[in-house]
């Protein structure tokens, strides 16, 4: 077989068969009163590829075992070029799992597996979204600034006035209707008293 994949700058030999796996993410939602379900496409899942293939030189094994090892280890993404996957924008993958397999009938041949997913750089993590310059405090901290002066930072809040103004007139009501409760209840506190 003629196929060539570079994991890494590395190329595996021996391969017998190169398969992808592609497929697309979607959220089955079921809908009262509708004959099957609503389905979204909330875009496609990691492209997976898996190799295939076997090696008969000792030689050869070893060094393939080493180089294969030594990536699944480092467990990090590394460049993947192969005409399989041309089309499909996959520029790095990570080594998920291998598989070795030597058999009894056939002890100076191994057959091996490789699994290949894509890697997707993380995005970068949110801002802080702290007003004013309070995002910029690093270097006030590292000098040792107490930065006890809180609202000098925040700047100018508005002066909330006074809160329970407009609920006065009513807590006022309130407390004369159920101020009368008390007597209601003597005759049962005096029963269980």
């Amino acid at each position: 077989m003629a196929v060539r994949p570079i994991i890494g700058g590395w190329e595996p030999r021996g391969i017998a068969a190169i398969t992808t796996d592609e497929a697309r993410r979607l959220v089955r939602l079921p809908v009262p009163g509708l004959v099957g379900d609503l389905h979204q496409d909330i875009g496609r899942e990691a492209l997976a590829l898996r190799i295939c293939g076997s090696l008969a030189a000792e030689e050869m094994r070893d060094e393939h075992l080493i180089e294969l090892r030594s990536r699944f280890k480092d467990g990090v993404p590394v460049d993947f070029v192969a005409d399989i996957v041309a089309e499909s924008e996959l520029e790095q993958v990570l080594i998920s799992a291998f598989r070795l397999e030597e058999r009894a009938g056939d002890a100076d041949r191994f057959r091996y597996e490789i699994v290949l997913v894509e890697y997707t750089e993380p995005p970068a993590p949110p801002a802080l979204g702290l007003p004013g310059d309070l995002g910029d405090l690093g270097l006030d901290i590292d000098l040792g600034l107490d930065l006890l002066d809180l609202a000098g930072l925040i700047g100018g809040v508005p002066p909330l006035g006074d809160l329970l103004a407009p609920v006065e007139e009513g807590a006022a009501s309130l407390k004369d209707a159920l101020g009368g409760a008390g007597e209601l209840l003597a005759p049962m506190q005096r029963l269980f008293g």
